[in-house]
């Protein structure tokens, strides 16, 4: 699909995310029914879930702030609205548009539906860990008589997986095709196909997928924690890199004395500052959960070579600028 033109991934991802969708929704629906009449084969919950079992919070505000590295790790990709502005016809307009709509459906998919979640499902059930045998999504379609729920559960979180992968390697090729372009990365990665697409980084990109598929297929039962580890790191790393990005993008505007960009962060310079603090505090809590501090032994030693590799590049380039001047 990636291979294609980009209009064909743009379709593909839309029936995609439609089947994400109309799952979610059910499910939101049919939770909503079970926590306030209940169902032919299931008493109404009410809210009680919320309070019961040491009530809300019943860890404290550790467990909560523990919990934040695997929260964020939902969001990763979202970043992926803003690098289509290169293949958008106006991206002044649709970038902004694009980005107000995926904020109000992640609070209507992902919030509402892990708000149902623990109202449906006692905490105590859904952090059983390993004893766990349900999901809790499967739980409330069983309890509302859908026929072969977990199946039907089974093919949406496959769908949702396909579409991850073919996001992700969207974005990584097209990251590797404006490296390419700024003479950050070899230039056969940047050369593109009749149809607009760099195949050449699509195939390096994909190499990664084959890498993690090895990797799975050697320890299976390491593999996850440590490829969350990993990609965690790097998210949140590159989002503190986009944040102060955006406080240079801002001093340089004012410094050349150009009017305010159209598009602008609400409460910016303070609130992308305030985000930043809260990522550092995050990728810092990832040292006292035990499986993912061995994300900092291949972070920082990743991040250091991709700095060296930066200055190096940039000294080149501006050496062949003065050179070419």
């Amino acid at each position: 699909m990636n291979a294609a033109a980009v209009r064909l991934f743009g379709e593909i991802e839309y029936w995609f995310a439609m089947i994400k969708v109309v799952a979610i929704i059910v499910f939101i629906l049919l939770g909503l029914v079970l926590v306030t009449v209940g169902l032919p084969s299931a008493d109404a919950t009410g809210l009680t879930n919320l309070t019961a079992h040491d009530g809300f919070l019943p860890n404290g505000m550790s467990g909560l702030f523990l919990a934040m590295v695997f929260v964020l790790f939902s969001y990763i990709g979202t970043e992926v609205v803003s690098v289509t502005a290169a293949e958008s016809e106006n991206p002044v307009r649709d970038i902004p548009r694009a980005a107000r709509r995926m904020i109000t459906r992640l609070a209507l998919f992902y919030v509402v539906a892990i708000a149902i979640v623990l109202t449906v499902v006692p905490w105590t059930t859904t952090a059983q860990g390993g004893s766990v045998t349900e999901s809790p999504f499967v739980t409330v379609f069983s309890a509302a008589g859908v026929p072969a729920a977990a199946t039907v559960m089974n093919f949406v979180v496959l769908t949702a997986a396909l579409s991850s992968a073919n996001t992700n390697l969207y974005l990584t090729t097209r990251m590797m095709h404006s490296l390419a372009a700024n003479g950050y990365a070899p230039r056969w990665t940047g050369r593109l196909s009749a149809a607009g697409v760099p195949r050449n980084a699509l195939a390096l990109s994909a190499l990664g997928l084959a890498l993690a598929a090895g990797v799975s297929a050697a320890s299976e039962s390491g593999a996850y924690l440590a490829l969350f580890g990993v990609s965690v790191f790097g998210a949140l790393v590159v989002w503190l890199l986009i944040l102060a990005t955006h406080h240079a993008f801002r001093r340089t505007r004012t410094a050349q004395g150009l009017p305010p960009s159209p598009v602008r962060l609400w409460g910016a310079p303070v609130t992308s500052g305030v985000v930043m603090l809260f990522l550092a505090a995050v990728i810092i809590s990832t040292l006292f959960i035990e499986p993912l501090r061995p994300a900092w032994w291949a972070g920082i030693p990743f991040f250091i070579v991709v700095s060296i590799a930066y200055a190096v590049t940039s000294r080149r380039a501006r050496s062949d600028a003065s050179r070419t001047g």
